[in-house]
């Protein structure tokens, strides 16, 4: 996701304008108030944005800053590369 203006959350803001894939889920609880909590935070800071679009940003900027599941990601990609070598 493109990542532009630097704010005071965790999340910056992105470009809306992105491929989407339809993902559905239920929230219930704490997840629930956060993620709505968060959203109103995020409008604050950036502007209005849909509350399935900024749950998409979450889940994406996690993955791209998740070290672990990165390193796990090139080990397997090596070992296949390493496979087909073969």
């Amino acid at each position: 996701m493109s990542r532009t203006n630097k704010t005071s959350l965790a999340l910056p803001k992105f470009d809306a304008e992105e491929k989407t894939l339809e993902l559905r889920m239920r929230l219930k609880g704490k997840p629930a108030v956060d993620l709505t909590d968060y959203r109103d935070a995020y409008v604050a800071e950036n502007g209005p944005i849909e509350l399935e679009q900024l749950a998409a940003h979450i889940l994406a900027t996690f993955i791209d800053n998740d070290r672990g599941f990165q390193a796990w990601r090139r080990a397997r990609a090596a070992a296949a590369d390493r496979l087909a070598a073969e």
